[in-house]
């Protein structure tokens, strides 16, 4: 943590798309914002600025775990020959339906995910 953050504490989370790509990243107001997806500078417009709860993580949460297998089925379809040789002696095809497997579990289970009340005690 740079010593100037340190006794900051975010208060909202700040939704920026990308000009280039045109994907969303979640930052804080304490964070300066860049595009985790493309490999350069780019112009990132704010989007949405909401305070941050326990809520608006879970959403950003779910909607990530989406996006990641999302990604993943395209990039199994998309794959070329080259993709595979980069599995060396592994079946490219298995270890990529393995991994989608593992994504959609994951997200099968941030989706379950529930809220719980802290002043809501069970007895």
């Amino acid at each position: 943590m740079k010593e100037k953050d340190r006794g900051q504490h975010a208060e909202y989370m700040m939704i920026y798309v990308c000009s280039t790509c045109g994907l969303d990243s979640a930052f804080t107001e304490t964070e300066k914002p860049v595009c985790r997806y493309c490999d350069e500078p780019t112009e990132m417009k704010l989007i949405s600025k909401e305070k941050i709860t326990p809520e608006l993580i879970e959403k950003r949460l779910k909607a990530s775990t989406e996006r990641m297998l999302s990604n993943l089925q395209s990039a199994f379809e998309s794959m070329t020959e080259e993709d595979k040789a980069a599995f060396g002696d592994q079946d490219a095809e298995k270890e990529m339906l393995l991994l989608l497997a593992k994504a959609k579990e994951l997200k099968e289970k941030i989706a379950q995910l529930k809220l719980e009340d802290p002043d809501q005690k069970q007895e």
